[in-house]
């Protein structure tokens, strides 16, 4: 087995580019699923990031995601969008449905949208800066295959369900909230056991409903939710959003992508979309979120603490130093990116 590389991230992005489009993918739809992917990475969120290429690989070439999706998009009500992504690329989908719906939200203010028979999406933080930088306000949910029980169960039913947020700021890194329902990604915990190592106390249960810290256990068992019964409820409300009420998969509705399942995974996608001038005039709007930000960082610390960081800010102050030093793939991840090389006869683009 190869030993762990560092790679620039141009020569990553475009293998993976043309490993895509090899693949069946359109250009521009490879280029925002690999942008979407390098992004996490950057931020240090590995869960969602490179490791999920060979992933979304296998799936196109068994047939399990529509390379080239008919997207649709039905304006049902003056703010409402009804999405189908035609089983395409999470990203691919995700992204079609925000740029529609900035554009209701530029028109009267406000958009939510609804997306169906969609995927795995990456990362939430990926489309809230994006429609930041046009100067939107985001919530933005999706469900996943199950992996957490209801409050007292021992039994999967809702996803890690992530819930994310975006406030614009100017000229500034965007202030960003973006975490799943459980403890953990459930990413995390697929990387640990690939690499045979042990997960923290309290992520998860095994398939008895006991606590547990092996990695293998926990994927065979549950995740756990947020602070417990408060946790569950989001879970619920995000599975609710994101699932029923857009006609995606719900509960076991929706396919795991490590899984043996060989169906589509049917992945839902719930956002409201905001102008961020909506309420009070832009300049306002831009003042008030300063001073908001500002007041937070200056106050007292806590013993310990240095500073107080915004959420996503050590993500942003991570992204900005790996672009130049490039990312390391570790052996494993790298041999499944030689495999993937071999295969599609792309070998000297990893050199």
């Amino acid at each position: 087995m190869q030993t762990s590389r560092t790679i620039a991230v141009a020569k990553l992005e475009k293998f993976m580019r043309v490993a895509f489009s090899l693949s069946g993918v359109p250009e521009l739809d490879a280029e925002i699923v690999t942008e979407n992917l390098i992004t996490a990475e950057m931020k240090g969120i590995a869960s969602h990031g490179l490791s999920r290429f060979p992933v979304y690989l296998k799936r196109i070439q068994k047939g399990l995601v529509n390379p080239k999706p008919q997207i649709t998009c039905k304006r049902v009500l003056p703010g409402v969008l009804a999405i189908d992504g035609d089983n395409g690329l999470g990203s691919v989908v995700m992204l079609q449905g925000l740029k529609e719906g900035m554009a209701v939200a530029e028109e009267i203010g406000v958009c939510a949208l609804g997306v169906r028979h969609s995927n795995h999406f990456g990362i939430s933080t990926y489309y809230c800066e994006k429609a930041a930088d046009h100067g939107f306000i985001s919530i933005l949910l999706s469900n996943a295959p199950p992996a957490t029980p209801p409050f007292g169960g021992k039994e999967p039913y809702f996803g890690t369900n992530p819930i994310a947020f975006g406030m614009p700021r100017k000229n500034r890194p965007h202030l960003i909230v973006d975490m799943a329902t459980s403890v953990a990604a459930r990413g995390k915990i697929i990387r640990a056991a690939q690499r045979n190592e042990s997960i923290p106390e309290g992520w998860a249960l095994d398939k008895d409903g006991y606590p547990t810290t092996d990695a293998k256990a926990a994927l065979e068992g549950v995740l756990l939710s947020i602070a417990g019964p408060k946790g569950s409820a989001l879970s619920l409300a995000v599975e609710f959003l994101a699932g029923v009420l857009t006609g995606a998969g719900y509960g076991k509705g929706v396919a795991w992508q490590y899984g043996p399942s060989e169906e589509p995974a049917n992945v839902g996608h719930f956002m409201v979309i905001i102008k961020a001038d909506s309420f009070i005039e832009r300049s306002e709007y831009e003042e008030r979120t300063e001073t908001f930000i500002s007041e937070l960082k200056n106050l007292s610390l806590a013993p310990g603490f240095e500073k107080i960081n915004l959420p996503g800010e050590r993500e942003w102050e991570r992204e900005q130093a790996v672009f130049v030093q490039g990312l390391s793939l570790d052996s494993e991840l790298l041999e499944q990116y030689s495999l993937i090389a071999e295969s599609l006869n792309l070998e000297i683009m990893l050199k």
